[in-house]
């Protein structure tokens, strides 16, 4: 009987250590938060923008670059083999630089995306710390579709809570509670 009762006592006792390490979750669909974000949308926006603004340029090279084809092309009979030469040299530059821009584009993009991308990270991230520590949360998972997140309850999503800190103002949920409106 003791020994039962020992049993008992060390089984209640991991119990109540495990219940008292127990973490509450929540749980927040990050990309649903994305679509409303303005901030978000201003970075596609500005992204955008600056890659027509390098298409643009790059087919601004482009048309240089067949100009000066299309005159070494009219004049090649009448020009000395001196003058073709340079002419062709010409017109190489223009090709090295077409590729030097488009790769150069290229590469901004990928900083100029990083950089304010990291900026709104660094606020989301901000905010749903707030929000996790005023609330008790141990943990904040995405429950994105295609997430990890398998099942989460409605009563642990802080998606309203988010927006709040983050002052976007969310869409009306379709079915009353303070789940993430679809």
């Amino acid at each position: 009987m003791k020994q039962f009762i020992k049993v008992v006592a060390i089984a209640i006792f991991m119990f109540s250590a495990s219940a008292a390490n127990a973490q509450k979750i929540g749980h927040l669909d990050v990309d649903s938060l994305l679509k409303i974000w303005p901030s978000y949308q201003a970075v596609v926006d500005s992204l955008t923008a600056y890659q027509l603004g390098a298409q643009k340029q790059a087919q601004n090279l482009q048309l240089q670059y067949m100009a000066k084809a299309r005159e070494i092309d009219s004049m090649k009979t009448k020009d000395t083999p001196l003058i073709a030469q340079l002419r062709a040299t010409q017109l190489q530059q223009i090709a090295d630089n077409y590729d030097a821009y488009v790769e150069y584009a290229a590469q901004e993009a990928q900083v100029i995306q990083a950089q304010l991308v990291d900026t709104l990270y660094k606020q989301l991230d901000a905010a749903i710390s707030k929000v996790a520590k005023a609330n008790g949360y141990g943990y904040i998972l995405d429950s994105s579709k295609g997430g990890q997140v398998m099942y989460a309850n409605t009563t642990d999503d802080v998606f309203l809570k988010v927006c709040a800190e983050l002052k976007i103002t969310p869409p009306k949920p379709k079915a009353p509670g303070t789940g993430t409106p679809k």
